[in-house]
Protein backbone atom coordinates (compact mmCIF):
# COMPACT_ATOMS: atom_id res chain seq x y z
CA UNK A 1 0.00 0.00 0.00
CA UNK A 2 2.87 2.34 1.04
CA UNK A 3 4.42 1.77 -2.64
CA UNK A 4 0.72 2.51 -4.11
CA UNK A 5 0.26 5.79 -2.24
CA UNK A 6 3.80 6.82 -3.12
CA UNK A 7 3.38 6.08 -7.24
CA UNK A 8 -0.15 7.80 -6.67
CA UNK A 9 1.86 11.06 -5.10
CA UNK A 10 4.38 11.09 -7.80
CA UNK A 11 1.64 11.90 -10.57
CA UNK A 12 -0.04 15.20 -9.17
CA UNK A 13 0.71 16.99 -11.98
CA UNK A 14 -0.83 14.27 -14.30
CA UNK A 15 -3.84 14.49 -11.70
CA UNK A 16 -4.27 18.27 -11.63
CA UNK A 17 -4.43 17.93 -15.75
CA UNK A 18 -7.05 14.97 -15.84
CA UNK A 19 -9.08 17.03 -13.33
CA UNK A 20 -9.01 19.93 -15.58
CA UNK A 21 -10.06 17.98 -18.78
CA UNK A 22 -12.65 16.50 -16.50
CA UNK A 23 -14.08 20.21 -15.66
CA UNK A 24 -13.80 21.23 -19.40
CA UNK A 25 -15.89 18.04 -20.52
CA UNK A 26 -18.37 18.54 -17.77
CA UNK A 27 -18.75 22.40 -18.80
CA UNK A 28 -19.85 21.23 -22.51
CA UNK A 29 -22.73 18.85 -21.28
CA UNK A 30 -25.20 21.46 -21.39
CA UNK A 31 -23.99 23.08 -24.72
CA UNK A 32 -27.12 21.93 -27.25
CA UNK A 33 -29.53 23.41 -24.62
CA UNK A 34 -27.50 26.47 -23.60
CA UNK A 35 -28.09 27.05 -27.21
CA UNK A 36 -31.27 28.18 -28.93
CA UNK A 37 -32.46 25.29 -31.06
CA UNK A 38 -33.88 26.34 -34.35
CA UNK A 39 -36.20 24.21 -36.72
CA UNK A 40 -36.51 23.99 -39.94
CA UNK A 41 -39.49 26.37 -41.29
CA UNK A 42 -39.45 26.42 -44.76
CA UNK A 43 -37.65 24.49 -47.74
CA UNK A 44 -38.31 25.14 -50.92
CA UNK A 45 -38.13 21.53 -52.09
CA UNK A 46 -40.90 20.67 -49.99
CA UNK A 47 -43.18 23.22 -50.89
CA UNK A 48 -46.08 22.59 -53.29
CA UNK A 49 -44.91 22.75 -56.46
CA UNK A 50 -41.28 21.96 -56.40
CA UNK A 51 -42.15 18.22 -57.75
CA UNK A 52 -43.28 20.10 -60.97
CA UNK A 53 -39.72 22.21 -61.45
CA UNK A 54 -38.28 21.71 -64.99
CA UNK A 55 -34.88 22.80 -64.42
CA UNK A 56 -32.60 21.13 -62.12
CA UNK A 57 -30.24 24.35 -61.42
CA UNK A 58 -33.00 26.48 -59.32
CA UNK A 59 -31.40 27.17 -56.12
CA UNK A 60 -32.95 25.68 -52.96
CA UNK A 61 -34.23 27.88 -50.38
CA UNK A 62 -33.99 27.03 -46.36
CA UNK A 63 -35.40 29.01 -43.94
CA UNK A 64 -34.27 27.95 -39.97
CA UNK A 65 -36.05 30.09 -37.35
CA UNK A 66 -35.88 30.25 -33.46
CA UNK A 67 -36.97 32.72 -31.27
CA UNK A 68 -35.29 36.02 -31.35
CA UNK A 69 -32.97 34.72 -34.68
CA UNK A 70 -33.73 33.17 -37.78
CA UNK A 71 -31.20 32.13 -40.92
CA UNK A 72 -32.14 32.10 -44.72
CA UNK A 73 -29.65 29.98 -47.05
CA UNK A 74 -29.93 30.07 -50.85
CA UNK A 75 -28.17 27.02 -51.85
CA UNK A 76 -26.76 26.80 -55.09
CA UNK A 77 -24.47 24.38 -56.69
CA UNK A 78 -20.94 25.14 -55.47
CA UNK A 79 -22.27 27.56 -52.81
CA UNK A 80 -24.49 28.78 -49.93
CA UNK A 81 -25.77 32.38 -49.48
CA UNK A 82 -27.21 33.06 -45.85
CA UNK A 83 -28.76 35.86 -44.09
CA UNK A 84 -28.89 36.33 -40.23
CA UNK A 85 -32.52 37.72 -39.15
CA UNK A 86 -32.27 40.12 -37.62
CA UNK A 87 -29.80 41.59 -39.31
CA UNK A 88 -26.44 42.10 -37.95
CA UNK A 89 -22.73 40.29 -37.72
CA UNK A 90 -22.01 36.84 -36.12
CA UNK A 91 -19.98 33.56 -36.44
CA UNK A 92 -21.63 30.74 -38.50
CA UNK A 93 -19.91 27.57 -37.38
CA UNK A 94 -20.65 24.56 -39.77
CA UNK A 95 -20.24 21.56 -38.04
CA UNK A 96 -20.34 18.11 -40.87
CA UNK A 97 -21.53 14.73 -39.04
CA UNK A 98 -17.58 13.42 -39.43
CA UNK A 99 -16.51 16.16 -36.61
CA UNK A 100 -15.28 18.80 -38.79
CA UNK A 101 -16.32 22.18 -38.54
CA UNK A 102 -15.60 25.25 -40.46
CA UNK A 103 -16.32 28.89 -39.41
CA UNK A 104 -18.08 31.88 -41.74
CA UNK A 105 -18.13 35.68 -40.51
CA UNK A 106 -21.33 37.62 -41.21
CA UNK A 107 -20.97 41.14 -42.33
CA UNK A 108 -23.17 44.05 -40.77
CA UNK A 109 -26.17 43.24 -42.68
CA UNK A 110 -26.05 39.38 -42.00
CA UNK A 111 -25.27 37.94 -45.05
CA UNK A 112 -22.76 35.23 -45.45
CA UNK A 113 -21.69 32.76 -47.94
CA UNK A 114 -20.87 29.14 -47.51
CA UNK A 115 -18.14 27.82 -49.73
CA UNK A 116 -18.47 24.98 -50.74
CA UNK A 117 -21.53 23.47 -49.78
CA UNK A 118 -20.75 20.35 -48.20
CA UNK A 119 -21.66 17.12 -49.58
CA UNK A 120 -22.91 15.49 -46.54
CA UNK A 121 -25.45 16.03 -42.71
CA UNK A 122 -24.86 18.87 -41.37
CA UNK A 123 -25.80 21.85 -39.28
CA UNK A 124 -25.27 25.51 -38.48
CA UNK A 125 -24.01 27.38 -35.17
CA UNK A 126 -24.93 30.90 -34.99
CA UNK A 127 -23.53 33.86 -32.46
CA UNK A 128 -24.72 36.90 -32.59
CA UNK A 129 -24.91 40.38 -30.91
CA UNK A 130 -28.90 39.23 -30.35
CA UNK A 131 -28.13 35.43 -29.43
CA UNK A 132 -26.55 31.85 -30.41
CA UNK A 133 -28.90 29.25 -32.08
CA UNK A 134 -28.49 26.02 -33.53
CA UNK A 135 -30.28 24.58 -36.38
CA UNK A 136 -31.58 21.06 -37.08
CA UNK A 137 -29.06 18.47 -39.13
CA UNK A 138 -30.12 18.49 -42.81
CA UNK A 139 -28.60 17.74 -45.90
CA UNK A 140 -27.78 21.23 -47.53
CA UNK A 141 -27.55 19.58 -51.55
CA UNK A 142 -29.59 16.24 -50.88
CA UNK A 143 -28.83 15.32 -54.68
CA UNK A 144 -24.97 15.42 -53.86
CA UNK A 145 -23.55 12.56 -52.95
Amino acid sequence: MADLAEAIRSVDPLTDRVAAFGRGAYSWRTIDQDLIRASLTFDSLLAPGSAHRTSGNEPRTLVFTATPLSVELEVQDDRALGQIIPPGPGQIVLDDVDGESTTFQADDLGFFIILPVPDKMCRLRLETGTGSMVTDWIRLNPLAG
